[in-house]
């Protein structure tokens, strides 16, 4: 019989990483696979010429971290025999240690399986997989896999499709609290008036400020009121793992911050750059000290700032807002961040 080879095409519509609403503990999924045996065994009159299988399973993981899950498995299969001619049934059950790769739903395993066929036999296996979230609880699985017989020493292969479903606590979002912003009180003296030539509601003979515009206010003395105002921007450029280069979707960001400082020229600004907590903290403080400095050179290179009225500093993994050891931890930390205000007078019109 000629041999028999097994390919796995994925072809999945590439979706952005969402933040998982889910703290998953366990996910519980319901499978079928495909089984294809040595072709060593379809020759041999002992294996009763044992051809392909397939099969339906169930498989329990235990979320560990943000990297790793535990899985117990367990399968019935249908093996075709005798060149087809008959059908034999087995039982598979194993373990694997399973390692998702960071910002990727693909992941990586091994582990260890015991089938109940033909002939038992122990086997090591190795593969990799795919996740597709369709919600929250529910995701598609497809998996390929190789299985060293090592009782025999033949290989089969496999290729899974199945369905998860998480168990877990509903996150509850942040509350983020609105700034409070203050407005020093405008108060007006009443004045008496007398002659008013420019109509400012103050008399001429104590009017130090004559011609001032009949749409704003004035103080006693007859000369425009000025409430002096707040202003600011703030800056929030987020990094990818392990990298010092602002993507270009951010760079709108970093001009705002441009067209501020254009219009406010008496104003300067220290730019933070942090790290997530996973790597060497010596290291981590060098990355975040660049992701400062590739704001700033954009800052100065595109948007003509002067270099003077720039600053650079980086923290490192010392300023974390969240030090828990997750994914969206880990991309909240990483964050290069500014901030600029200052005072500003501006007349006060009349309502």
């Amino acid at each position: 019989m000629k041999a028999f080879k097994i390919s796995l095409l994925a072809a999945l519509i590439s979706t952005p990483l969402a933040a998982e609403n889910i703290d998953k503990t366990w996910e519980l999924g319901v499978f079928g696979d495909y089984i294809k045996s040595s072709t060593n065994k379809d020759n041999q009159i002992d294996w009763q010429q044992m051809e392909a299988g397939k099969s339906i399973g169930i498989d329990l993981q235990k979320i560990i971290n943000d990297y790793w899950n535990v899985r117990i498995e367990v399968a019935k299969t249908r093996y075709d025999i005798d060149n087809g001619r008959n059908k034999e049934y087995g039982t598979r059950a194993g373990i694997d240690a399973i390692y998702k790769f960071d910002d990727s739903n693909f992941y990586a395993f091994a582990g260890v399986k015991r089938f109940n066929n033909v002939k038992s036999y122990n086997a090591l296996n190795v593969g990799a997989g795919y996740n597709f979230k369709i919600s929250d609880r529910f995701s598609l699985y497809s998996e390929a896999a190789i299985y060293k017989d090592v009782d025999y020493g033949f290989i089969d292969q496999g290729v899974k499709l199945g369905v998860k479903y998480a168990f877990g606590d509903v996150k509850q979002p942040a509350v983020i609290s609105k700034p409070k912003t203050s407005a020093k009180a405008i108060i007006e003296q009443p004045i008496v008036k007398v002659l008013d030539s420019d109509n400012d509601g103050v008399s001429d003979s104590i009017d130090r400020c004559d011609k001032t515009p009949s749409t704003v206010k004035v103080d006693s003395t007859g000369c425009t009121l000025y409430s002096e105002h707040e202003v600011e921007i703030k800056l929030n450029v987020a990094f990818a793992n392990n990298s010092s280069i602002v993507k270009p979707a951010l760079v709108d960001d970093i001009q705002r911050l441009a067209d501020f400082m254009k219009e406010y020229t008496n104003t300067s600004v220290e730019i933070e750059g942090h790290s997530s907590i996973t790597g060497d903290a010596d290291y981590n403080l060098m990355l975040s000290k660049k992701r400062a400095d590739s704001v700033r050179t954009i800052l100065v290179s595109k948007f003509n700032i002067d270099a003077n009225r720039l600053t650079t500093i980086g923290y490192g993994q010392t300023q974390l807002l969240s030090d828990a050891n997750t994914l969206a931890a880990h991309k909240l930390n990483r964050r290069v961040v500014a901030k600029i205000s200052t005072s500003t007078k501006k007349a006060v019109t009349k309502s």
